[in-house]
């Protein structure tokens, strides 16, 4: 049996198993955008968040939790060992309103191998793509239900020092399997570091895509956060 702290492992997928993480991410992206940040704030309730700049590579990153999501019911089914994909999709803004910034994404494929009697944790974002092992499903919480300086933005895409927003969804098992193997198939090319932003071709191209229907989430929370100015940090101070 492997501790989790002892046998925490990484790799870098290649091949189609890094496609279809990525193209989850891609997928997801854009499902519940809106088009300006009053139509983005329904009553949902506000969720802590922090938004960070690094100042020594001028990219914005967002961290948040939302544990809740991953209730008594998806527990036991984890324990049963059935496979389970959480996704995080978000849009930036600024705090006053106005047009969409930026997006950002992050998924998780949690599956249960039976012969190494741990949980294989597959975490894509953008620019990367993780492989990590747990023998607990609080270890499954910790790298599927926070998420801990996501990639969000860069200075191209957000004005510094001003307040943002963030708006989008958790959802559990959205994906439709069609809809994915048709991706699969059009996509052709590697994963791009950035976060797709309004006016660029990764965008604009993908808006006709997330257009059909993609199946329903076996859950769903969306949320809103507070309004926050990002604090400042140096990545090569730390």
């Amino acid at each position: 049996m492997r501790t989790e702290t002892g046998e925490a492992r990484k790799s870098r997928p290649r091949g189609r198993s890094r496609w279809s993480a990525l193209l989850v991410t891609l997928l997801v992206l854009l499902a519940a955008l809106p088009t300006s940040a009053q139509e983005a704030r329904p009553e949902e309730p506000v969720r802590e968040a922090t938004f960070e700049w690094d100042a020594d590579v001028d990219v914005l990153f967002l961290s948040l939790g939302f544990r809740e999501i991953i209730d008594s019911k998806i527990q036991e089914k984890l324990r049963r060992g059935l496979p389970t994909t959480i996704v995080l999709t978000a849009t930036i803004y600024r705090g006053a309103g106005g047009e969409p910034l930026s997006t950002t994404a992050q998924t998780c494929k949690v599956t249960w191998h039976v012969w190494e009697e741990a949980y294989r944790v597959e975490v894509t974002r953008p620019g990367s793509s993780q492989v990590r092992w747990t023998t607990t499903i609080e270890g499954v919480l910790r790298r599927c239900a926070e998420v801990r300086r996501l990639l969000a933005g860069d200075r191209s895409q957000i004005p510094a020092d001003v307040p943002l927003v963030a708006t989008g969804k958790i959802q559990v098992n959205p994906i439709s399997p069609e809809v994915l193997k048709k991706i699969q198939r059009w996509v052709m090319r590697p994963a791009s570091t950035g976060t797709a932003a309004p006016g660029d071709a990764l965008f604009s191209t993908f808006t006709g895509l997330f257009l059909q229907r993609v199946g329903d989430a076996e859950r769903e929370v969306k949320f809103v956060t507070r309004i926050t100015l990002p604090r400042v940090f140096h990545s090569r101070e730390e």
